[in-house]
């Protein structure tokens, strides 16, 4: 089985993933651009249970009006403010991992993009990579 390992910015949490990721994906919502303030937001979903948080500095920001219509939890360490996971109220049995935090990112491929239909608009999308229009299984652009 494979193990991925990762960290906050400052190292005060830490945690460990058994398995493979079961998606891989940029997500370009205004939600993951207003989060992080950056164009978009990678995540590596585990599934519930396999990813193993240890430290004692996490917080989290709970959003349960999103421009979406579903509850999403941002997990953050507390000392640095690193992005740690992030909890999908419709996603209940996946912990979304942000790409940047696992050590063996280099190693994992995105597959996909969600809501492309509002990236910003200097972002290119990679060619190859399906990108669709929300989240979820939507259409495709």
């Amino acid at each position: 089985m494979t193990t991925y390992t990762g960290s906050c910015l400052c190292g005060s949490v830490t945690y460990k993933a058994e398995g493979e990721p079961r998606r891989v994906f940029e997500c370009y919502c205004n939600w993951c651009q207003k989060i992080t303030g950056g164009s978009a937001r990678a995540y590596a979903v585990f599934d519930r249970g396999s990813v193993e948080y240890t430290g004692e500095n996490i917080s989290e920001f709970v959003d349960a009006n999103t421009e979406h219509g579903f509850k999403m939890i941002n997990r953050f360490c507390t000392k640095c403010a690193s992005p740690i996971e992030m909890q999908v109220e419709r996603v209940p049995d996946g912990q979304f991992v942000p790409l940047g935090t696992i050590d063996q990112r280099q190693q994992i491929t995105v597959k996909e993009g969600l809501w492309g239909k509002e990236a910003l608009p200097h972002v290119a999308f990679k060619k190859g990579r399906e990108v669709r229009k929300q989240g979820g299984d939507s259409d495709l652009i």
